[in-house]
């Protein structure tokens, strides 16, 4: 549809149409004062000096019409960039036929056609009409005269060609965003905003905005339009920034490209303060400059840093600015003018928008396959990883199972050792228990039943491993209090009223061994030595802890140690295993007997450090 509109030719009037024009400087002629003016006194206009700068003055058109042969009446005269003014037609004899507004609601313009369109009766086979032109901005009274069938046919035309230009340029910039949304990618925000600034710009430039959008409003339509181009270039700048990654591939060209677009926000805001003609200046070096830069970036990129994503870019602005100048000759009428040269720069930009749309698909699929390429590469890395660690998995469940075993046959052989160890210590206990009984000397008997108990501290140490299973530590308090219940019972025809206090913790069998031989011999002692001639024998023993620091006191009510006693073997064994548990002790005898004993250890075994004092 779009193809056959473009292509699509009309024939102006056959009429024969000389025009002239006068230069009114001091806006004080009237229409019988042009009228009376000789010929010589106008100058020729023709399209190619059809364009008048900025003025204050009052141009007078003078149009000479011959119909020659043909029959028809009605004809549409139609001005072309015609944005801000006046426009007055008068017949031959001054008569006022039509006028013509831009500051008019669109509802009072003729055939409801957003350009200048005048409708003339044409009886006289030779016609002269007079145009007053008011306008204090650049304007161009390009003139056509149609004949009123052709005309009718031109304005369906166009409003078919411009309702499927700005539909396509709507559903661009919906799908855009539509995609922006889901995607999250700035780039497509940004074209989303520049389509968005062209779809305005070109709202203003073909008059579609002013009739079916702001058409009460045309204070509006001549104030926009200026904001439009402004923001067309400005989000044309940021677009080909982001679209291209000038930041990380061209620095320079980047920051060309952001004094740009800083130059033209300095525009926009000098525009308010600036008169119409000095804004409109800027205006077209903003454009120029702007364009000339993204041709120059779009070019670099695609052929000196062989980006093909740039080719989209390239040719995108190739076909805006190609779209610019095939309008500009068909004013100078070097092109016939149709529906297609008409709207060569609507064709540009959305041929110019289309690549842009085309650009980022395919940018984002090139990243969608890299993606999926990466995912596979690291399923592929994963899955390789998998087999690795299932096959170190495997491994390590062999070894463990070797472990396992090793472990489960060591405790079985620990077992079975603390078993043997035990039953060795009970022979060991019978032969000196037999020993004891079978002995007629005291002293001997004395020493055999030493030895007796001694073994016992060992013997009930290892019988409390095999009875928890556990080959590493034992319960002290446990330990102690069973190795003082047999102890007591030794002694029991002294009626001993003990007392303990003993920590709940872990020790290692070491030191636990050197503690229960410890406190073996200091009850032995007591149970022989302190209590000739008490009446109520105590003992008391403490084993306290802070911070794995231990302190052991064992305590009686006796006779304390006289100043000439010797030491003996128990007091030697005694300090033998202070000094295997790196310890210090201290003793009293004031009022009965107290032994102090002061170590550490944990449940790795006892610390190779000495404490600070000794006593």
């Amino acid at each position: 549809m779009i193809l056959f509109l473009f292509f699509s030719i009309y024939s102006f009037a056959s009429l024969t149409m000389s025009k002239y024009y006068f230069s009114d400087e001091n806006n004080q002629l009237t229409i019988n004062e042009i009228i009376k003016k000789q010929k010589s006194e106008y100058n020729i206009l023709t399209n190619k000096n059809s364009s008048f700068e900025f003025t204050d003055a009052t141009i007078w058109i003078k149009v000479e019409i011959d119909k020659k042969s043909t029959f028809e009446k009605n004809y549409v005269l139609e001005m072309q960039n015609f944005y801000r003014g006046d426009i007055e037609v008068f017949d031959e004899h001054g008569k006022f036929i039509h006028k013509y507004s831009s500051f008019l609601p669109f509802s009072h313009m003729s055939y409801q056609y957003p350009k200048i369109a005048i409708p003339l009766n044409l009886e006289e086979e030779k016609t002269i009409l007079y145009l007053k032109v008011s306008s204090f901005v650049k304007m161009t009274v390009h003139t056509k005269l149609w004949e009123e069938k052709a005309f009718q046919k031109n304005l369906l035309d166009s409003t078919v060609f411009l309702a499927v230009y700005f539909s396509g340029m709507f559903l661009l910039i919906f799908y855009n965003f539509i995609f922006y949304l889901f995607s999250k990618e700035r780039v497509f925000l940004i074209y989303v905003l520049f389509t968005g600034s062209v779809f305005l710009s070109m709202l203003f430039r073909t008059g579609m905005g002013f009739a079916y959008i702001w058409f009460d409003y045309p204070e509006l339509n001549q104030l926009t339009g200026r904001e439009f181009f402004y923001m067309f270039m400005i989000f044309g700048l940021i677009f080909c920034k982001e679209y291209l990654d000038t930041k990380n591939r061209t620095p320079k060209l980047d920051k060309a490209l952001m004094f740009a677009i800083y130059l033209g926000v300095f525009f926009v805001i000098l525009h308010f303060i600036l008169s119409y003609k000095d804004s409109f200046v800027f205006l077209v070096l903003m454009n120029f400059l702007s364009l000339i830069l993204m041709f120059i970036t779009a070019f670099y990129h695609a052929f000196v840093i062989k980006n093909k994503e740039a080719y989209y870019i390239l040719f995108g602005w190739s076909f805006f600015i190609i779209g610019i100048s095939l309008s500009v000759l068909m004013y100078i009428e070097v092109l016939e003018m149709n529906l297609f040269t008409q709207y060569t720069p609507e064709i540009g930009s959305f041929l110019d928008i289309s690549l842009f749309s085309m650009a980022l698909a395919s940018s984002y699929r090139k990243k969608q396959l890299a993606l999926e390429k990466s995912r596979v590469k690291l399923a592929q890395i994963n899955k390789n990883l998998e087999k690795i660690i299932e096959e170190k998995n495997k491994d390590l469940i062999e070894k463990n199972k070797n472990l396992e075993y090793e472990v489960g046959l060591n405790s079985f052989l620990l077992k079975e050792l603390s078993h043997r160890v035990k039953n060795n210590l009970q022979v060991i206990l019978s032969f000196l228990s037999l020993q004891s009984k079978h002995c007629n000397k005291e002293e001997v008997k004395i020493l055999l039943d030493e030895s007796r108990r001694r073994v016992n501290a060992i013997s009930t140490l290892h019988e409390l491993l095999i009875d928890t299973q556990e080959f590493n530590s034992v319960d002290i308090d446990r330990y102690l209090k069973k190795l003082l219940d047999y102890n007591k019972l030794i002694f029991n025809d002294l009626n001993i009223d003990l007392k303990t206090d003993i920590v709940s913790a872990k020790f290692p069998i070491e030191g636990a061994t050197h503690l229960g031989l410890i406190v073996n011999e200091l009850f032995n002692n007591s149970c022989k030595h302190a209590f000739k001639g008490i009446d109520n024998p105590k003992i008391e023993i403490s084993l306290k802890a802070i911070d794995r620091q231990y302190t052991l006191i064992v305590k009686d009510n006796g006779r304390g140690l006289s100043e000439n006693s010797k030491e003996n073997l128990g007091s030697k064994i005694i300090k033998a295993l202070i000094s295997q548990l790196n310890g210090v002790y201290s003793l009293k005898s004031d009022d009965g007997f107290e032994y102090t004993i002061i170590f550490r250890i944990d449940d790795k075994g006892i610390k190779n450090e000495y404490l600070d004092s000794r006593r």
